[in-house]
C-alpha cells in the first residue's frame, strides 16, 4: 500500500510541471513573431550548452579540455558524433592516467 504522502508528491510534481509548461506556452503565443526576445530564444540553447561544456571543463581540468578540444577537431573533420565522442572520451582517459 502506498503511502499518501508519496502520491501527494508526485501529484504536486505533475502538477508544477504541467503549470510550467502551459505558462511557457501561454507565454509564447503573446510573444511578437520577430525582435530580439524571438533572437534570444533561438540562440539560448547553443549558449546553454556552450556554459555547461565551460563549467564541466574548468571542474575538471587539463583532462576534460584535452577530451572537448579532440572531440571538436574530430567533429569538424569527420562530421561524426560517434567518432567525436570516442576520439573525446580517449583523449579524457588518456589525460587523465597522464597527469595523474
Amino acid at each position: 500500500m502506498l503511502d499518501w504522502h508519496i502520491m501527494a508528491a508526485i501529484g504536486c510534481v505533475g502538477l508544477t510541471s504541467y503549470a510550467m509548461r502551459a505558462g511557457g506556452f501561454l507565454a509564447a503565443a503573446v510573444m511578437p513573431a520577430a525582435g530580439p526576445m524571438q533572437r534570444f530564444l533561438r540562440l539560448a540553447p547553443g549558449n546553454l550548452f556552450v556554459a555547461f561544456v565551460a563549467a564541466g571543463c574548468i571542474e575538471g581540468g587539463i583532462p576534460n579540455i584535452a577530451g572537448s578540444i579532440v572531440a571538436l577537431a574530430t567533429m569538424v573533420v569527420a562530421r561524426r558524433e560517434w567518432a567525436a565522442l570516442i576520439a573525446g572520451f580517449g583523449a579524457a582517459a588518456f589525460a587523465a592516467a597522464v597527469v595523474v
